[in-house]
C-alpha cells in the first residue's frame, strides 16, 4: 500500500522503451509488436496494482494508520489506540464508498449519480463505524462519569458546515412544495435534512458513550479520537452527502426556476466533491508527509 508512487514509475519505465521502438522502427512491424506487448504489460501491471490493491484495503490492511497514529501521539499506549480506531474507520469509509460505487454501476448501470451514491455509501460506513461497540456482558465494569457533550469535541467550522447545508437543504425543500411539478426537490432536501438529522444522533452517541477508568494517557487519546471520530468522521461525510443530495434538489427545480437550477446544482455538486477531496481517507494522509511534532505529547 505504501509502493504506489515505485508502482507508477514502474509502469511508466515499462512503457518508455516501447515508445522508443516504436520512433525507432518508423512503424514498421517489429515497432507494432514491440508496441503491443509493452502495453500489455502495463496493463497487466495496472490491473494486478488496482486488483491487489483493491484487496488489501477490503482486507483492513492500512499501511498508513501506524505513521498517522505516530504523529498523533508520542506515547506507545496512546498509538495503539488511535491506530485501532483508524483502521476501523478508514476501512468501514472505505468499504461503503466502494458499496456505493458497486451500487451505482450495477444497480444504475453507470446512469446515476456516482457522488450521491459513493458519498452515501461513505457515509453509512462512518457512521457503522462509530456506533459499533462490544460490552463486556459479565463481570465488574469501572467508568468514567464526567459529562461529554458533542460541542466539546465538535470543531466550529465542521458545525457551521452542517447548520449551512441543513439551512439550504430546509430551504430547497420548501422551495420544491410549491409546484407538482418539482415534488422531487422537496423529498430530495429533506433527505440532506434527514442525514445530517441523523449524523447529529450519532455524534451525540460517540460523545456520551461510556469510558473505562483508564489512564490519563489513554483518556487524552481517547478525547482525541472521539474529536476525530465526531469531525472528520462524521460531520464531513454528512456534510458532502448532504450536499450532493442538495444538488439533486436543485436539478428538480429547473421546471419553476429554469437554468438557474442547473447553476445551483452544479455549485453544490461541484462543492460536495470538493469537501469529499479534502476528506478523503479521513483527510489525515497529510500527516505521513515530513516529520512533525506529534498532537499528544
Amino acid at each position: 500500500m505504501s509502493w504506489r508512487g515505485a508502482t507508477v514509475l514502474a509502469i511508466a519505465i515499462l512503457v518508455a522503451p516501447g515508445l522508443v521502438a516504436v520512433r525507432s522502427s518508423s512503424g514498421g512491424e517489429v515497432g507494432r509488436k514491440v508496441w503491443m506487448t509493452v502495453l500489455l504489460v502495463a496493463l497487466l501491471t495496472m490491473v494486478v496494482f488496482v486488483v491487489l490493491s483493491l484487496v488489501l484495503q477490503l482486507a483492513g490492511v492500512d499501511g498508513e494508520a501506524p505513521v498517522i497514529a505516530q504523529h498523533l501521539a508520542a506515547d506507545p499506549q496512546q498509538q495503539r489506540l488511535l491506530q485501532r480506531w483508524l483502521e476501523r474507520a478508514r476501512w468501514a469509509r472505505f468499504v461503503g464508498g466502494f458499496a456505493g460505487l458497486v451500487a451505482w454501476f450495477v444497480g444504475t448501470m453507470a446512469r446515476g449519480d456516482i457522488l450521491v451514491l459513493g458519498t452515501g455509501g461513505i457515509a453509512i460506513g462512518a457512521v457503522l463505524a462509530e456506533v459499533h461497540h462490544i460490552r463486556r456482558t459479565s463481570g465488574p465494569r469501572t467508568a468514567r462519569v464526567e459529562v461529554r457533550r458533542v460541542s466539546d469535541y465538535l470543531l466550529a467550522r465542521d458545525a457551521r458546515w452542517m447548520i449551512g447545508v441543513g439551512a439550504v437543504a430546509v430551504v430547497a425543500a420548501a422551495t420544491g412544495v410549491w409546484s407538482a411539478d418539482t415534488r422531487a426537490a422537496t423529498w430530495w432536501g429533506l433527505g440532506a435534512c434527514a442525514v445530517l438529522g441523523f449524523a447529529r444522533l450519532a455524534q451525540q452517541r460517540v460523545a456520551t458513550r461510556a469510558r473505562p477508568a483508564v489512564s490519563e494517557n489513554l483518556t487524552r487519546a481517547d478525547d482525541l479520537a472521539r474529536e476525530l471520530a465526531i469531525g472528520r468522521g462524521l460531520a464531513r461525510p454528512a456534510t458532502f452527502f448532504a450536499l450532493a443530495l442538495v444538488a439533486r434538489s436543485c436539478f428538480a427545480m429547473k421546471p419553476t426556476i429554469g437554468d438557474v437550477a442547473n447553476v445551483l446544482g452544479a455549485a453544490a455538486w461541484i462543492t460536495a466533491f470538493v469537501l469529499w477531496w479534502q476528506n478523503r481517507r479521513l483527510g489525515l494522509d497529510f500527516l505521513t508527509s515530513g516529520p512533525r511534532n506529534p498532537v499528544l505529547a
